[in-house]
């Protein structure tokens, strides 16, 4: 059995049981692990991210700047180009979590909420 096979095999079982989600993009699918709150290197700077999507490279390794993904049903646009690690063989893509059709929470007086770091606070009910 070649290196090829034996890597593509633990592949395979390293999604089938470690807990992976499907991923979409365009017309292209397959599984990848999606992390929140992660960090990743960046112009030689550590930035902290909200969403990390691992996947294989070979798949997914062809998006860019505000591709749209779909991952384990919820919609994402990549923030950065993937990142390749280790071999190569897997890259790590940046994504924004697309807010849903939301609506801002206000007070009877009209002001919208905001939190201590400039978010918004909105609500999905309708």
């Amino acid at each position: 059995m070649g290196w090829a096979t034996l890597s593509a095999a633990a592949n395979r079982v390293a999604f089938d049981r470690l807990g992976s989600v499907s991923v979409v993009a365009g017309a292209v699918t397959g599984q990848g692990f999606l992390s929140q709150n992660s960090e990743i290197i960046l112009g030689g700077e550590l930035t902290v991210i909200d969403y990390l999507l691992t996947v294989p490279t070979a798949t997914f390794g062809a998006l860019t700047y505000g591709d749209l993904v779909t991952v384990d049903g919820a919609s994402y646009k990549v923030e950065t180009q993937p990142q390749r690690f280790d071999d190569g063989a897997f890259c790590r893509v940046p994504l924004v979590k697309l807010a849903a059709a939301a609506n801002n929470i206000t007070t009877l007086a009209g002001l919208r909420l905001v939190t201590l770091d400039g978010r918004y606070l909105v609500t999905l009910a309708a």
